[in-house]
């Protein structure tokens, strides 16, 4: 068995060369997972062990960002946005003024580049071009900060960890999931392979 090197996974191209249907298992899994934790009782939640709580934020935090990003990226796509900017050597970074819509190849293989794939541009993007509003974009935002320093430092904020921020991450993840359909079933021209 060939030993798997560490910091490697980036360049794995995984989630995104995933078929359909094996993303469709991991987001039924993953809906399992918070739906078998959200039916229980109040008591059992708060008293679980807070790893296994953290698990559950974690699981349904990728689920919202992989509903943001891929109402980005087909918004980007289908509404031609020039998202993919020219690499500045000067700068060392992409440049987007003066960028392009993404390609075909790019959107069916989600080939975004790395420095722009963050959540803090696909909510900014969505909402100065009027596919989320303002509402939503904070709930993103606020859930993202909160997420920073439970993720980040939970040895520190474990206990911090309510019901209440894994609700939110679910109900942000629901909205996201239904703006993503609706656009889909408005495009099928493009979004519907």
């Amino acid at each position: 068995m060939k030993e798997q090197e560490i910091g490697t996974l980036r360049k794995t191209k995984k989630p995104q060369i995933l078929s359909n249907l094996k993303k469709g298992n991991f987001f039924r899994t993953s809906y399992q997972f918070f739906k078998d934790w959200d039916e229980r009782s109040d008591d059992e939640r708060e008293n679980i062990n807070p790893m296994e709580k953290m698990g559950i934020y974690c699981i349904v935090f990728s689920m919202l960002e992989d509903r943001l990003e891929t109402l980005w990226w087909n918004c980007s796509y289908v509404h031609k946005w020039n998202v993919i900017g020219e690499w500045d050597d000067d700068e060392k970074r992409y440049v987007s003024e003066n960028g392009r819509p993404p390609y075909d190849w790019e959107h069916r293989n989600r080939k975004i580049p790395q420095p722009i794939r963050t959540t803090g541009r696909f909510r900014n993007d969505l909402l100065s071009n009027g596919k989320i509003n303002q509402r939503l974009h904070d709930k993103i935002h606020n859930s993202e900060k909160d997420r920073r320093e439970l993720i980040h430092r939970n040895m520190f904020f474990m206990k911090d960890l309510k019901d209440k921020h894994i609700k939110e991450v679910m109900s942000i993840f629901r909205e996201l999931d239904k703006l993503v359909q609706k656009h889909k079933k408005g495009h099928p021209d493009l979004l519907g392979k």
